[in-house]
C-alpha cells in the first residue's frame, strides 16, 4: 500500500515522516507534495491507497483536490489534516466523501490510529471492489490458488529449491517473495463422531471461519488452511504490517479453545513465527517433528523454539525383565511393569513420542519372535482393523501405548495357549479340508487358520502327512465319492458335482487313479 501526504508546510511533512513509522504500519512507499498540482501528478502516475492532505494551500485547496480525485481516481481514501476547525470545511469534506478529519496540532500516537483506520478502509474498499468486479468466484479462486500452492510446496516429497519456489509463486501471481515472513501453527484435531459426520467441505468451512475470525481482526491475513489425512490442521498467516496487534501465541490459544469448543477435543497446538517463505517447508517439517515427539496432551500452546531449548536428552528405554515375563505369559505382571516404567519416565519429564515408538516397536518384535517359535506369522494374527487403530494411536500418549501393549500381549498369549490346547497346525488344516473338501479352498483361508504363509504350511503338511494340500483334498473327495457310490442313492454325475468336480471325465480319471476302478465299475462291485 502507498500513501501520499500533501501539505504546503515542509516542517509538517518532515514532522509526519519523522514522527510516524509508515513502513512499520505496512506502507511500501510514502510520497509527499507541497501543492495540489504536484499531488495530481503523483496520483496520475502511482496507485495511491491513502491521501492525507491539508485544506488551505496555495494553488488549489485540499477540498478541490479531493473533488478532482473523486472524478479521476474513485475509491481513494482521504484524510484531511488541517488547522481549521471550521464547520463549513467539515461539512464540505463530508459531502466529498472524505474518510476522516483531523485538526492540528498533530499528536503522533493519536494520528497513527487515524491512519490505521484509513488502512482498514482501503482493504474493505478493495475487497468490495473485487467482489463487485469479479464476484465471489474470484475470491474463492484466489483462496484455492493459495491453498493449492501451500499444499504442493509444504508436503512435496523432495525439498523444493528456491528457484522452483520463486517460479511457482510467479506463475500463480501470489505476490510473495522468498524473504517475506509467515507464521504457522498446527493442531492435531481429535477424531470424534462429530468430525466423522462432517463432510470435507463443512469441516473446511468451519475451520476457515474460526481462523479468519481469530487472526484477521488482529493484524494477520489468512494465507492457507491445510487439513492432512492424519487430522492435522495447519494454518498459515502473514502479518499485515500493523503494529499493536496481539502477539501470535494468545491467538493460537484462542484458536485451540475454539476448536475444542466447536469441533472436537484437541491435543496441543504448536507454532513458529517469522519464517521466510523460502524456508517454510523445512520449518514446517521441524514443527511436525515436535508435534510427533510431544505426548503431553494437555491442550497447551507450544512454541517450537522454546520446546527445542528445553528438550532433555532422553536415555534409552530399559526393557529389562519384559521378555521373561512375556514368555512366561505373566500378563498382569508384565503390564504392571510396563506401566511403572512409563510412569517413571513421565515423572522425570523424559517421555516423548520417540520413547513410545520404541516401546511399540519392541513389543511387536518380541511378539513376532515368540509366535515364530510356534510357527505362527505375527502379521497374520494381527491382520485386523483393531490392531491398525491401536498401533496408529500408540505413539500419541502413554495411555494409548498401554492399550496397544495389552492388546498385543493378551492376543499373543491367548493364541499360543489355544494352540497348545487344541490340535497341531497340521491337524487343524486337515480338519478344515475335511469339512470343506467339496469347494475350492483359497490360499487366504489356509493361511488364516494356520497363521503361516502357504509355502510354510505346505512344506510342514507334506512332512507330517506325506501328501500335498491338493493331493489330500483330492483323496478326501474321492473317498467321499466312493462312499456315496456304495450307498447307490445318487447318479455318478450327481456324486461328481457333490464332491466338487464339474468335469465328469476328469472326475472319472481321478477316481480310477485312486481306486483302480472307474466309478461305474466301483458301483457294480459286490
Amino acid at each position: 500500500m502507498k500513501i501520499l501526504i500533501v501539505d504546503d508546510n515542509p516542517y509538517v511533512l518532515s514532522g509526519l515522516l519523522d514522527g510516524i513509522d509508515f513502513k512499520a504500519l505496512g506502507f511500501e512507499e510514502v510520497f509527499t507534495a507541497q501543492n495540489a498540482r504536484k499531488a495530481k501528478e503523483i496520483l496520475d502516475q502511482v496507485k495511491i491507497g491513502i491521501l492525507i492532505t491539508d485544506i488551505e494551500m496555495p494553488n488549489g485547496s485540499g477540498l478541490s483536490l479531493l473533488e478532482w480525485a473523486n472524478e479521476h481516481h474513485p475509491g481513494l481514501v482521504t484524510l484531511f489534516c488541517t488547522s481549521y476547525a471550521d464547520f463549513n470545511y467539515a461539512q464540505e469534506a463530508l459531502r466529498l466523501h472524505c474518510f476522516d478529519y483531523y485538526v492540528k496540532p498533530i499528536r503522533y500516537a493519536d494520528f497513527t490510529e487515524h491512519v490505521k483506520r484509513a488502512m482498514d478502509e482501503v482493504r474493505r474498499t478493495e475487497e468490495k471492489r473485487k467482489i463487485e468486479t469479479y464476484g465471489q468466484y474470484w475470491i474463492d479462486s484466489q483462496w484455492n490458488n493459495k491453498v493449492d500452492f501451500w499444499y504442493k510446496y509444504l508436503y512435496r516429497l523432495s525439498r523444493a529449491s528456491e528457484p522452483e519456489i520463486a517460479e511457482e509463486i510467479r506463475n500463480r501471481k501470489l505476490g510473495y517473495t522468498l524473504e517475506d515472513e509467515i507464521s504457522f501453527c498446527i493442531v492435531k484435531v481429535g477424531k470424534t463422531t462429530k468430525m466423522e459426520e462432517m463432510t470435507a467441505e463443512t469441516r473446511d468451512f468451519i475451520f476457515r471461519n474460526i481462523s479468519e475470525e481469530i487472526f484477521q481482526k488482529e493484524g494477520y491475513t489468512l494465507e492457507g488452511l491445510l487439513v492432512t489425512a492424519s487430522h492435522t490442521l495447519t494454518i498459515i498467516v502473514q502479518e499485515t504490517g500493523q503494529k499493536g496487534g496481539r502477539p501470535f501465541k494468545p491467538l493460537c490459544t484462542e484458536l485451540l479453545e475454539s476448536l475444542c469448543r466447536y469441533v472436537s477435543e484437541e491435543s496441543n497446538c504448536y507454532y513458529r513465527e517469522h519464517i521466510p517463505v523460502g524456508r517454510a517447508q523445512e520449518a514446517l517439517e521441524q514443527l511436525e517433528e515436535v508435534a510427533l515427539d510431544d505426548v503431553s496432551n494437555r491442550r497447551r500452546v507450544i512454541d517450537y523454539e522454546r520446546y527445542i531449548r528445553e528438550k532433555r536428552e532422553e536415555p534409552e528405554t530399559d526393557f529389562t525383565g519384559w521378555e521373561s515375563l512375556f514368555r512366561g505369559r505373566q500378563t498382569e505382571r508384565l503390564m504392571e511393569k510396563i506401566r511403572d516404567d512409563l510412569s517413571e519416565r513421565v515423572s522425570g519429564k523424559r517421555m516423548s513420542g520417540q520413547s513410545l515408538r520404541e516401546v511399540r516397536s519392541y513389543l511387536v518384535q518380541l511378539s513376532g519372535t515368540i509366535l515364530r517359535e510356534y510357527q505362527i506369522e505375527a502379521y497374520r494374527l494381527f491382520d485386523d482393523a483393531a490392531y491398525d487403530e491401536l498401533s496408529g494411536k500408540a505413539a500419541t500418549s502413554v495411555s494409548n501405548t498401554l492399550d496397544f501393549a495389552e492388546y498385543v500381549i493378551k492376543r499373543t498369549t491367548a493364541c499360543i495357549s489355544e494352540l497348545e490346547k487344541s490340535q497341531t497346525v497340521t491337524e487343524r488344516v486337515r480338519r478344515f479340508i475335511e469339512q470343506n473338501y467339496n469347494r475350492n479352498i483359497t490360499r487366504d483361508e489356509i493361511e488364516s487358520i494356520s497363521y503361516m504363509n502357504l509355502n510354510q504350511i505346505s512344506k510342514l503338511f507334506k512332512q507330517e502327512t506325506g501328501k500335498s494340500l491338493h493331493s489330500y483334498q483330492m483323496a478326501v473327495r474321492i473317498d467321499q465319492a466312493a462312499s456315496m457310490l456304495k450307498e447307490g442313492k445318487y447318479s455318478i454325475s450327481e456324486i461328481a458335482q457333490t464332491v466338487g468336480y464339474d468335469n465328469f471325465s476328469y472326475f472319472s480319471r481321478l477316481f480310477k487313479d485312486r481306486t483302480g476302478y472307474t466309478p461305474k465299475e466301483y458301483r457294480n462291485l459286490k
